[in-house]
């Protein structure tokens, strides 16, 4: 399964994302997350007492996407249908409430516990989201895309409804 990971994710321009090997600094990503913000055009934070402003092209690279990836995802899936990609993947006709189980492919299924694990956390990993099928339905058809934009939109939701941080204190 590693070897197959590793093809999907070189054929889609993601071999420098999906390997981190470093450890993560708590205080430096509550910072980050604090003065982060979203334009349609653009990505702005500051880290250091630096304001740091880049496209989201620029963002996705510095994230570690190939720089040939599009991200706007919906773009580069054109043709994308839910139900005909969910009657493929599981045989399933109604792709109302679908779930991981139903997934056909073992490499396909686990490639969704990874996407809901890291991309785009939660708590409920069982049900397939109509973002995360359009993630794995560019897998499949190897289309180099960069998921960065509904990752930021996900770390400002999520960070926001966080009440134990106090972004305050670190501005």
């Amino acid at each position: 399964m590693i070897t197959e990971f590793q093809v999907i994710f070189h054929a889609i321009g993601w071999e420098n994302f999906w390997r981190v090997n470093e450890d993560g600094c708590r205080q430096l990503t509550i910072s980050f997350l604090c003065k982060l913000t979203r334009t349609a055009t653009h990505v702005t934070f500051r880290l250091f007492g630096e304001q740091y402003t880049y496209t989201w092209k620029q963002f996705s690279v510095l994230l570690g996407f190939d720089k040939n990836c599009n991200h706007n995802l919906d773009r580069a899936i054109e043709g994308f249908d839910r139900v005909d990609f969910w009657k493929e993947i599981s045989d399933k006709d109604s792709s109302t409430q679908p779930r991981t189980s139903e997934i056909h492919n073992p490499t396909l299924c686990f490639l969704h516990r990874w996407l809901t694990m890291t991309l785009i956390p939660r708590n409920d990993l069982r049900t397939v989201r109509v973002d995360e099928m359009k993630i794995m339905y560019a897998m499949l058809n190897k289309t180099r895309i960069s998921p960065v934009i509904g990752m930021i939109d996900y770390w400002l939701g999520t960070f926001q409804r966080d009440e134990y941080v106090e972004c305050t204190s670190l501005i």
